[in-house]
C-alpha cells in the first residue's frame, strides 16, 4: 500500500521536458542544490521515451505551444504512472492551455521566468505528494483497498496498473512485474468468465469475426448480468508481512478442485480459464478458492 507524503529531505529524480536553456539550467541549479537529480528533453517525444527508461520521481514540461504538445504529454505520463506529479511551466496569459495542462492531470504550474522561492514551494509541494511505502508509516498494523469495477474489459489493464501502484511499489521489479500479470488474467476472468459468463470458444470466435467489442455490449446490455459487479480487496499486513487480493465475482462460479489439481500441467491452448489460473499459480502458488469459485484469494508474502 502506499500513502501520499513523501520525505522532502530524500534525494528525487526530475525529468524536464523544455527546449529554453535558460530553463533547463535554473531549474537544474536548483535542483542540485536540494540534493536532487535532473534529467533532461528537448521535445515532448524525447521526454515520453526517457520518463519510460529512467522513471523519473516529478516531470517538469513546458506546454510547447501553440501544438499544445506539453498537454499531450501529460495525458501520457498520467496515464502510465498517476501517482507521478507533473508540474508544468507556464508563461503569462496562457491559462487557457495551464487549464488545459491540469485538468490533463498535471499537479501544478510554475510561471516564468522562473523565480527560485516560488519554485522551491511548488516543487516541495510535488514532493510531499509523492506516495510513500505504509511501512513508512509508523503505527501502522494494515491497511484495506476496496475497489468495484463494472463489466468493461478495457477497464481491466488500468485497474491493475492503479493496483499495483497503490499496493505493491515495496515489491521488487520482477515480482511486480508477475503480479501485474496474474492480476490481469484474475481479473479479466472475473469479468468475462465470471460476470458475463462468457465462454472461451465464444470470445474467440467473435474475436476472429471482430465482433468481440459487440458481444462484450450485447452481455453487458442483458437484464442478467448488466447488475453485476467484480470486487477487489487488497490488504496489506504489516504484522504478518503479507499481501492479499480477493477478486470476487457475482458469476455462477466453476469447478475450481479440476483446475486446481491441474495447476503444474501446462493448460491448454482452447481454455482462457485455465491459463490465468495456470500463469497465477506459476508466479504465486499460494492462491485459494471459495467452494462456489466465484472468488480467488492470491497471496503474496512481503518478507
Amino acid at each position: 500500500m502506499s500513502l501520499a507524503g513523501g520525505s522532502h529531505r530524500e534525494a528525487r529524480t526530475l525529468l524536464v521536458v523544455a527546449d529554453n536553456a535558460d530553463t533547463q539550467t535554473v531549474i537544474l541549479e536548483h535542483a542540485r542544490a536540494q540534493g536532487h537529480s535532473v534529467i533532461s528533453a528537448a521535445t515532448p517525444a524525447l521526454g515520453l521515451s526517457t520518463f519510460d527508461a529512467t522513471k523519473p520521481d516529478i516531470v517538469i514540461t513546458d506546454l510547447f505551444l501553440p501544438e499544445q504538445d506539453g498537454v499531450m504529454l501529460v495525458k501520457q505520463i498520467h496515464q502510465r504512472r498517476p501517482t507521478c506529479p507533473v508540474l508544468l511551466l507556464t508563461d503569462a496569459g496562457q491559462a487557457e492551455s495551464t487549464i488545459a495542462g491540469l485538468r490533463a492531470g498535471a499537479l501544478e504550474y510554475v510561471e516564468q521566468p522562473i523565480h527560485q522561492d516560488a519554485f522551491a514551494q511548488v516543487l516541495n509541494r510535488a514532493i510531499h505528494s509523492l506516495p510513500v511505502s505504509v511501512d513508512d508509516a509508523p503505527g501502522v498494523e494494515r491497511l484495506e483497498y476496496v475497489l468495484v469495477m463494472g463489466l468493461d474489459p478495457g477497464h481491466v489493464e488500468s485497474t491493475v496498473v492503479w493496483l499495483i501502484q497503490g499496493t505493491a511499489m515495496g515489491l521488487m521489479e520482477a515480482r511486480q512485474v508477475h503480479l501485474r500479470a496474474a492480476l490481469q488474467e484474475l481479473v479479466m476472468n472475473a469479468v468475462e468468465h465470471g460476470c458475463l459468463e462468457l465462454r472461451y470458444h465464444d470470445k474467440i470466435e467473435a474475436m476472429a469475426k471482430d465482433q468481440y467489442d459487440d458481444l462484450i455490449r450485447q452481455r453487458r446490455q442483458e437484464s442478467r448480468f448488466r447488475d453485476r459487479r467484480v470486487t477487489i480487496r487488497a490488504i496489506y499486513d504489516k504484522r504478518q508481512r503479507v499481501l492479499t487480493y480477493r477478486i470476487a465475482d457475482e458469476g455462477k462460479g466453476f469447478n475450481w478442485k479440476v483446475r486446481v489439481a491441474s495447476r503444474h500441467d501446462v493448460c491448454p491452448t482452447g481454455d482462457a480459464s485455465g491459463r490465468g489460473i495456470f500463469l497465477a499459480h506459476s508466479f504465486f502458488p499460494d492462491i485459494s478458492y471459495n467452494d462456489r469459485g466465484n472468488e480467488v484469494t492470491l497471496t503474496v508474502p512481503l518478507g
